[in-house]
């Protein structure tokens, strides 16, 4: 009871302030965009206020937003890995514009590319994807200023997938350092040069352990740690699960587990002053030591339907681990504690049942989209602490993905829609909802944000957008 109403109080504490804030600025919250009203089937023309009312409006409320950002955590512009730099999808603090009109934010850039899932990532003035044409999965890297080609590495595949998706790839490359960690969609593993795209070592994964080709090309992403590279094989045949490769020479350091990989990547971090390494495989969760390998536990989580998969990178937050598997098994929060054990602190099938998309924190809470199966899927906003639904948004964006920057969220529709949100502990403030597509559905790669530019793909386009002031 007294936990609830120091949340109430804090709470209608934070909607005082705002108030005041709003009238300070001079300006009534603004009309808002609302798809809700609209048939899903037809693309938003929802009106949008003037800009300067608009900016207003977002000078204000994202002060509240502020306060429970957890942007500040964030030690670098740029996006080297699938959900950013720490894994989480929260941008560094940067001075952004997200309101824009209905044609969306500027473009600077585009470029025709291949088919693919996986999400573009960032290092300085270089940007590497990986996508497909005809016969061959190719690692690209191109500048971010003019999206023009620094350099190419192709290679062969084969994979056919055997429903109507993309044939792949749909790994998403990890850039550490002066090098590039790339995934084929059969199992290869490329380490590149950052500076010239040229082989430093590869290994053929798939073909070393025989894991043999699944429904889906490989999804499953890697991570560097220190001199690791860790990543998701699922060689179960071999007890070859989850592999730790140096990063030097791509020699193996350690093995660890039997499970079939999942379609996520691991998560890194420290609590309690110690090291630990999130893999969700197809099974469920696995704790490691980074160093070692050794498990500390895994929790079963994952669905019995034929065509269900693991495919949400858990996320990490202070000392707790939400996993997430839709449709069907739902969410799990669990608290790591001191001596490296797991206890569950809730359990809930639908509240967030998400199938392949972005976790975005926000101060205590945590912010999803749903599955297909709950009405068409809407956003959603959830205490990370307790699983109590806060609010929830039903819009055009149906299965998005998205980020967070500044508190704020930025929202890539499935269909192609691009908005920005600003959530409350009690709503979702719309800031801008483009009026049409301006992505080619379907849109499944998560966006990326460096430099104070959104790069969103779709199967056929790479896209940069201006997001500076």
């Amino acid at each position: 009871m007294l936990h609830h109403r120091q949340r109430y109080r804090r709470h209608a504490c934070g909607a005082v302030f705002l108030i005041m804030l709003l009238v300070h600025v001079g300006c009534s919250r603004p009309p808002q965009p609302d798809p809700l009203e609209l048939p899903l089937s037809e693309p938003t023309s929802a009106d949008v206020a003037d800009q300067r009312t608009i900016r207003q409006y977002q000078t204000a409320i994202q002060v509240e937003s502020s306060l429970r950002s957890q942007s500040s955590n964030v030690a670098t512009n740029d996006w080297p890995q699938l959900y950013g730099p720490n894994r989480n999808s929260v941008a560094a603090t940067q001075a952004v514009n997200l309101a824009w009109g209905p044609d969306g934010p500027k473009q600077r850039w585009s470029l025709s590319i291949g088919t693919g899932y996986g999400s573009p990532v960032v290092a300085g003035n270089r940007l590497v994807f990986n996508h497909r044409i005809d016969d061959e999965e190719i690692v690209q890297c191109v500048d971010t200023e003019s999206g023009e080609t620094i350099w190419r590495y192709r290679y062969p595949t084969t994979f056919v997938c055997d429903v109507e998706y993309s044939d792949g790839p749909y790994s998403t490359p990890v850039i550490d350092g002066d090098r590039v960690f790339a995934v084929g969609g059969q199992g290869q593993f490329f380490c590149l040069s950052l500076d010239s795209g040229e082989i430093i070592w590869s290994r053929d994964l798939h073909e070393e352990y025989e894991v043999k080709d699944g429904i889906f090309p490989v999804g499953a992403s890697p991570m560097v740690i220190g001199d690791r590279v860790i990543f998701d094989v699922g060689a179960e045949d071999h007890g070859v699960g989850i592999l730790a490769m140096d990063r030097n020479d791509g020699a193996d350091i350690w093995q660890s587990g039997d499970a079939p990989a999942g379609y996520c990547a691991p998560v890194a971090a420290t609590i309690h002053d110690q090291s630990f390494v999130f893999v969700m495989t197809h099974l469920g969760l696995t704790s490691l030591d980074p160093e070692t390998g050794l498990a500390d536990w895994s929790v079963s989580h994952h669905s019995r339907a034929p065509m269900s998969f693991n495919a949400v990178t858990p996320l990490v937050s202070d000392n707790k681990v939400l996993i997430v598997t839709g449709p069907g098994p739902g969410a799990v929060c669990l608290q790591i504690n001191p001596d490296r054990t797991q206890q569950e602190l809730w359990r809930d099938r639908r509240v967030i049942d998400c199938q392949y998309n972005t976790l975005m924190p926000v101060g205590s809470d945590v912010i999803a989209f749903t599955s297909a199966g709950q009405g068409g899927a809407e956003l959603r906003s959830v205490d990370l602490a307790t699983g109590k639904l806060n609010w929830k948004y039903h819009s055009l964006l149906r299965r998005g993905q998205g980020l967070v920057v500044n508190g704020s969220l930025v929202l890539v529709g499935e269909r192609g829609h691009l908005a920005s949100v600003i959530p409350t502990a009690t709503e979702a403030n719309v800031l801008a909802f483009t009026a049409a597509p301006i992505m080619t559905e379907p849109c499944f790669a998560p966006p990326s944000l460096a430099g104070k530019h959104l790069f969103v793909r779709d199967g056929e386009r790479l896209a940069c957008f201006d997001l500076r002031n």
